[in-house]
């Protein structure tokens, strides 16, 4: 089994209305984000020979939706919701980038360097 990951970065705020410590104000992180496939197979012909899938080609996918969505946004407005915790971003994200990504297995995502959630189905 193969499973490769590629990381990315994004800045956004957000505001937990419910929460009941200083989340509840408006602030924001640099999150990080890892995107995980997996695959028993390689590509057998074309550009994408003896690979999962071309790093740039999951590059192109993923940053066109963190730019559409998540890059310097207020994620309580683009994510429709008044507590967009972390483990509801990685599902989100998970769901959103599973209608485009084949073999699409795991997303972790990173709100501070010590704190993070992994999402998989």
């Amino acid at each position: 089994m193969f499973e490769i990951e590629k990381r990315f970065t994004f800045h956004a705020a957000h505001q937990l209305k419910h929460h009941d410590g200083v989340c509840h104000r408006l602030h924001g992180h640099s999150y990080e984000l890892i995107v995980r496939l997996k695959s028993e197979v390689l590509h057998t012909s074309g550009p994408q020979t003896n690979m999962v899938v071309d790093f740039a080609l999951l590059k192109n996918e993923v940053q066109a939706m963190i730019d559409e969505y998540l890059d310097h946004r207020f994620l309580n407005e683009t994510l429709e919701t008044d507590s967009p915790t972390a483990e509801f971003i990685a599902e989100w994200i998970y769901k959103k980038l599973k209608i485009s990504i084949l073999r699409l297995s795991s997303i972790s995502l990173f709100e501070t360097a010590s704190s993070s959630v992994t999402y998989s189905e």
